[in-house]
């Protein structure tokens, strides 16, 4: 999904930014709790952010994560008085706060902007509609796949073996992310290994058959653009 500020033309990004304010992050911090009034939009100048779901101790459901030039806390700000998600950065994040009087302000008097904002939540909730169906819809199977899939997408190589993501992936990071335990992850990717549908070198995997990881996801079927985590 293309990030929020490159929608807009440098005198739409001015506008906007003049009625922010900055902030700094650091890594493990919390942007917003769930539960926290949603008076903020937040745009990330450099950083990373991801916004997840609490379903207990120690088990979080990643809805999406938003990088350098996007902005989150869209769910709140146009859909309700409180967040339904918490913001953490992932690493140390400058962010710039729009409050909600601010930007309700200068969207009603910029149509164009106002037509940029309303493409990407729409964008925003189709993509977070289409993770929730791969992790709810296919089983744990599913959800590893969907992982695998998006990060393929995100950082992924074609080879004459198979595609390889660039990126190191661990078991923890993909547990974390779909609420699924670290030994169900772990007991999947070996049963993957054992059909020789994966493999990998330490961190850094290989998908050697991305058509049964489309397939168990009915992607054909996906409209959603840009699939990442």
């Amino acid at each position: 999904m293309e990030p929020l500020l490159q929608r807009f033309n440098e005198q739409e990004c001015e506008l906007l930014m003049a009625r922010s304010t900055q902030m700094d992050f650091k890594k493990g911090s919390f942007v917003f709790e769930e539960g926290y009034p949603a008076n903020h939009l937040y745009v990330i100048h450099t950083g990373e952010i991801r916004i997840f779901k609490n379903l207990g101790k120690n088990k979080d459901l990643t809805i999406f994560t938003r990088g350098d030039n996007d902005g989150f806390g869209e769910i709140g700000v146009f859909s309700g008085n409180n967040y339904s998600n918490s913001a953490q950065a992932l690493r140390d994040s400058v962010i710039y706060s729009i409050e909600q009087s601010e930007l309700d302000a200068v969207l009603s008097q910029n149509g164009g902007l106002s037509l940029h904002f309303t493409r990407w939540v729409a964008e925003s909730l189709e993509a977070s509609k289409a993770k929730m169906r791969d992790y709810l819809a296919f089983g744990s199977e599913g959800a590893v796949a969907s992982v695998f899939v998006r990060y393929s997408n995100m950082y992924g190589v074609v080879t004459p073996a198979g595609v390889k993501i660039t990126e190191p992936i661990m078991i923890q990071d993909i547990s974390k992310e779909i609420a699924i335990s670290r030994e169900t992850v772990s007991r999947i990717v070996n049963k993957w290994k054992e059909k020789g549908l994966i493999d990998n070198s330490a961190k850094y995997y290989l998908l050697k058959d991305m058509n049964y990881f489309r397939d168990l996801l009915a992607c054909e079927h996906c409209g959603v653009e840009n699939c990442v985590i």
